[in-house]
């Protein structure tokens, strides 16, 4: 008996024939219905995948003989599909182990062996396609062969089934692939996915490239077929397109295109400015993700396998630009020193204590002039002769601004103001000496 007549006889109307033996397992009977979408993993490897809204019921198993005469029967699960969509995943094989018998409204069934299938129900009738691997489908008892690549649509029961191509393999270009991301910044990829006629809209494949081979990280839809990649973590990618129809049935992935991310890790006290690291004379950079990249710095045309890490240039800022080997596509960032610089001034200039009331005002500035943020840390210290005095700094922007208390010692006496950053590197200082009452002020600075 041929599978298409062992399937006529015994799946859909439910004979017990010879070649078509129930597998004793617990039925199921009671409809489910998923909210949120979810993936039943079943013995063999199938995997089904079912959209948010779909009611279906497990049967029971059959063993089925689907390959030549005289080949083992495959052991077929039955899945009835009362509305919404299933997609079904069996590992392609000479010999499955598996098989899934899909039963949709208005008597249209379905047998996939292997591959990728589909099929939806809804108002509008039922659809099966073949998306990777040949399926058997039937309306009523008339089986017939499903090849892949072919999607079959049924509407109505005086109608007959239509079949049209799933949709073609577009092509991808991606706009940079080589990415930057510095500190806590992650990049953003775009892609634009194009040529498939038929296509209502595009499913961006976002693949995370190890050293096992790559894994489905996530995919993304995309109307008019441009599409950004967000929240991409340091390493190697895979990116593919595929075009999806109005009913949204999908066509074969476009080959990948290659996308790296290169990852920065930053050394205590190291911060980012812009497109630059900023960093203490002895801190290391770590590079992520740029194992096999070519690395140059400066201006210089010399390219060289990219280091793990990177630090300044005997002490002074360079630019680090990274490379696949033979591109001509770069990214770059800088590397500068991580200096903070303190304009520090005291005044009235020639002060007499208790008469007048010393004021410091602190200007803070980076390595190349410019004002730093008020986020940016300095400590400054006030030292009346040697004795540390607290003081009320207030900081608005890039100043530091504060009186000095008049002392209750006898003078004449030295004040110093000295500033440093957060890791206690100096940044700037200045003194003066104030006179008593009954005496000059003798110089200042």
């Amino acid at each position: 008996m041929t599978a298409l007549a062992l399937l006529a006889t015994s799946a859909v109307c439910g004979a017990r024939g010879a070649d078509a033996s129930p597998v004793s397992e617990p039925r199921d009977s009671a409809a489910v219905s998923v909210a949120d979408g979810t993936v039943k993993q079943l013995p063999g490897g199938a995997v089904l995948r079912l959209t948010p809204g779909t009611k279906m019921e497990m049967g029971r198993s059959l063993k089925l003989q689907l390959g030549r005469p005289g080949s083992p029967q495959t052991v077929t699960q039955v899945v009835k599909l009362l509305s919404g969509r299933i997609d079904v995943e069996i590992p392609l094989s000479k010999f499955p182990k598996t098989a899934i018998l899909l039963q949709a409204p208005h008597k249209v069934s379905g047998v996939a062996k292997g591959g990728h299938s589909i099929a939806i129900a809804d108002g509008n009738g039922v659809t099966i396609a073949a998306v990777d691997g040949d399926m058997l489908v039937a309306s009523g008892n008339d089986w017939k062969g499903l090849s892949k690549g072919v999607v079959r649509t049924f509407i109505g029961h005086d109608q007959p089934p239509r079949d049209h191509a799933v949709p073609g393999v577009p092509s991808l270009r991606l706009a940079n692939p080589l990415l930057l991301s510095l500190g806590c910044e992650a990049p953003t990829a775009r892609a634009d996915a194009s040529g498939v006629k038929d296509a209502e809209h595009y499913q961006l494949s976002v693949w995370r490239v190890g050293s096992t081979g790559k894994e489905l990280a996530r995919r993304i839809d995309t109307k008019g077929g441009a599409g950004e990649i967000l929240d991409l973590l340091p390493g190697q990618y895979q990116i593919s397109a595929r075009a999806v129809d109005s009913a949204g049935i999908f066509g074969p992935e476009s080959a990948g295109s290659a996308l790296r991310v290169v990852g920065t890790e930053l050394p205590e006290g190291a911060r980012c400015e812009g497109k630059s690291i900023l960093l203490g004379q002895h801190g290391r950079v770590k590079l992520l993700g740029a194992a096999g990249l070519e690395a140059s710095y400066g201006a210089s045309q010399h390219f060289v396998p990219a280091p793990s890490s990177v630090g300044l240039s005997r002490g002074e800022s360079t630019r680090l630009r990274l490379r696949e080997p033979g591109s001509q596509s770069e990214v770059e960032f800088g590397l500068e020193p991580r200096s903070l610089r303190a304009d520090v001034d005291i005044s009235p200039k020639h002060a007499h204590w208790p008469s007048d009331t010393l004021e410091v005002t602190v200007h803070l500035f980076d390595a190349r002039g410019r004002a730093v943020a008020q986020g940016v840390v300095a400590k400054a210290t006030v030292l009346v002769n040697v004795q540390p005095v607290s003081v009320a700094w207030q900081r608005a922007g890039n100043a530091m601004h504060a009186f000095i208390p008049k002392p209750t010692q006898r003078g004449p006496w030295v004040v110093r103001v000295e500033v440093a950053d957060q890791f206690g590197d100096a940044a700037g200082r200045d003194f003066m000496e104030v006179a008593g009452p009954d005496t000059e002020r003798v110089s200042a600075n």
